[in-house]
């Protein structure tokens, strides 16, 4: 057999036998190899923020922007086959006005909401809390470009730990980490992906420009405990961050722009 093969090293035979037979293995053999179906995310960037649909029979959406995008909600989830009723859950980052300002509409549609315990009394209150900006881009946008208020609203889940995904279809979970407001949530999804609101920043200007780079957010309640976030994430197995503004960003965008203490194994 070796003489037919005009005297190919065994190394690239065994490259082309596997590749062939590759080629003729069942579909659903190939996904195992790949791995299971991934979820399907979807970004919707509304005018100030991003919005995220992960699809599935129980669509959950993550964030929902300010209270004037509801038109352009409206029309993005409709490109998708979606209204607003068939949302099953709205996961909010964060209870500022620009993620948060929706969640009241959502709820007369239906739709449950989930938010961190440290914001509960913010999404009562309807207004933001007070911004602490962490550079002088953020003390401009504070003073001239912020509306702080939106609809007032009480959630339907208080996560205070952890939120398993499952009963919704989805293998991941919603975890409390207090950082950029009392009561940030972060999504992680089990393929290595998380939705970290405005934990960071993607590119400049709202990300405007390089979306793809990971870097400081104008502001946060606590900057100190937002970075030991940033630092527990990047000692888990995530890949992709998904951002409130500009994103998404990758593992070696986020290490470059804050440092990492990886564990070992990682």
């Amino acid at each position: 057999m070796l003489k037919l093969t005009l005297g190919l090293p065994r190394a690239t035979l065994r490259m082309i036998i596997c590749t062939a037979f590759a080629m003729f293995l069942p579909a659903f053999t190939l996904q195992a190899f790949a791995g299971e179906n991934p979820i399907d995310v979807v970004q919707i960037k509304l005018r100030f923020s991003n919005v995220y649909i992960i699809r599935t029979t129980k669509p959950i959406l993550i964030d929902s922007g300010t209270p004037k995008d509801l038109p352009l909600l409206v029309e993005e989830l409709g490109k998708l086959g979606l209204k607003l009723k068939d949302l099953s859950l709205l996961v909010l980052t964060h209870s500022h006005s620009d993620h948060a300002g929706l969640a009241a509409r959502l709820q007369r549609e239906g739709v449950k909401v989930a938010l961190g315990e440290g914001d509960v009394s913010m999404a009562k209150s309807g207004h933001n809390d007070d911004l602490k900006p962490t550079n002088f881009t953020a003390h401009l946008l504070k003073l001239f470009a912020i509306d702080p208020n939106f609809e007032p609203f009480t959630p339907d889940f208080v996560v205070t730990n952890e939120l398993d995904l499952q009963p919704w279809g989805i293998d991941g979970w919603v975890v409390q980490m207090p950082g950029h407001t009392p009561g940030s949530l972060v999504l992680q999804l089990k393929d290595g992906r998380a939705f970290v609101g405005d934990m960071m920043l993607g590119g400049y200007l709202g990300g405007q420009f390089s979306p793809n780079k990971a870097g400081q957010h104008y502001f946060h309640a606590d900057n100190e405990r937002n970075l030991k976030n940033i630092q527990t994430l990047l000692s888990q197995p995530i890949n992709t961050f998904y951002l409130g503004h500009g994103g998404p960003v990758d593992r070696s965008s986020v290490i470059e722009a804050f440092g990492a203490r990886e564990t070992s194994g990682n």
